[in-house]
């Protein structure tokens, strides 16, 4: 049984103790909150045993086996890092850390202390994901991608009433690219590899967050254009063309999305029964690496999280987008 420490008492941070529950061999068993109060509240809806307002003490509960970081992106890589010195294993939330340098830092260390270490990006686990990688050969060599991830946040009400919300802050490694594009990004790569050339073209808040933008990927024979916005709403689905036919994903890059294969006047709709919770898929994953000490597939997950961080550090650079983080790491 693997015993998980929740860092963080968001949404998402809930949704990951619901799948910790699903799964046979994980145990959701302690949360780490900065707050006793909000601490408590989290862990009475989450069935959680142990409340910490210390992080590190936390850390040295040798019962906890695997520390779960879903706090505001900034602190992932600090977290992360005191987690692996502390031989947890670990799983960040998606993104994965603030730039490249910082999730390099924390690849080499989780080597050196020998511990499972993931990002937690769903995609890869899931089956409709895994099927459409089989399937993209039927429409031939691809030329275009478009990708669509926007979505209007609430957040965005107390950004324009003059606060600023962790998640449209520069401070905070905030913004469209990093909440909603880094799911675009992880679709794309996981089909078609790192691209030749980025460019970034985005619409700023006058703090200098993004807001919402397109990302081009350039490949030799083909561009991937990917939509992501937190201001604006959408109709969320991406569009794979080939010379032989096109797919089309609906609902977009994030999570188990259903997908239909086109083509001539030909069409065929893919959808394997999942009656899992959101993050299922993802979590089983995770635990059956490190019971079964698959070290191969968690370095093979690395290239992702390394590709998709690299391509995060140009698009920044396209688009002149400098964190605090960036400054420090």
């Amino acid at each position: 049984m693997i015993r998980i420490g929740i860092v963080g008492t968001g949404p998402i941070a809930y949704i990951m103790s619901e799948a910790i529950k699903e799964n046979r061999d994980t145990q959701v068993f302690a949360v780490y909150s900065r707050t006793y109060e909000k601490g408590k509240e989290f862990a009475e809806r989450a069935g959680i045993e142990r409340i910490y307002t210390d992080y590190e003490e936390m850390l040295n509960d040798p019962d906890v086996d695997l520390v779960y970081i879903a706090s505001p992106n900034s602190l992932h890589y600090r977290q992360g890092i005191e987690a692996i010195r502390h031989k947890k294993n670990v799983i960040i939330e998606k993104p994965f850390s603030s730039n490249y340098n910082q999730t390099k830092k924390l690849i080499d260390l989780a080597e050196q202390k020998g511990v499972f270490l993931f990002e937690g990006m769903t995609i890869y686990q899931e089956p409709n994901y895994k099927l459409l990688k089989e399937k993209i050969s039927q429409i031939g060599r691809v030329k275009e991608v478009q990708c669509c991830y926007m979505q209007y946040s609430h957040k965005y009400d107390d950004l324009l009433a003059g606060k600023e919300p962790n998640v449209f802050s520069l401070k905070y490694s905030g913004g469209a690219l990093m909440d909603l594009g880094i799911y675009n990004i992880h679709f794309i790569l996981g089909l078609f590899g790192e691209p030749r050339k980025i460019d970034y073209v985005c619409r700023k808040h006058e703090n200098g967050i993004d807001l919402g933008g397109t990302l081009i990927m350039r490949y030799d024979d083909m561009n991937a254009v990917a939509l992501a916005a937190k201001d604006v709403g959408g109709d969320n689905r991406n569009i794979i063309a080939g010379e032989n036919g096109y797919i089309i994903v609906d609902g977009g890059s994030n999570g188990h999305k259903p997908f239909t294969v086109c083509i001539g006047d030909q069409s065929e709709r893919y959808d394997i029964v999942n009656n899992h919770s959101f993050l299922f898929s993802e979590l089983k994953a995770f635990a059956d690496i490190c019971i079964s000490n698959n070290e191969a597939a968690m370095k093979g997950l690395w290239i992702y999280t390394e590709s998709a961080m690299k391509v995060i550090d140009r698009a920044k650079e396209s688009a002149n987008i400098v964190f605090a983080e960036d400054c420090d790491s």
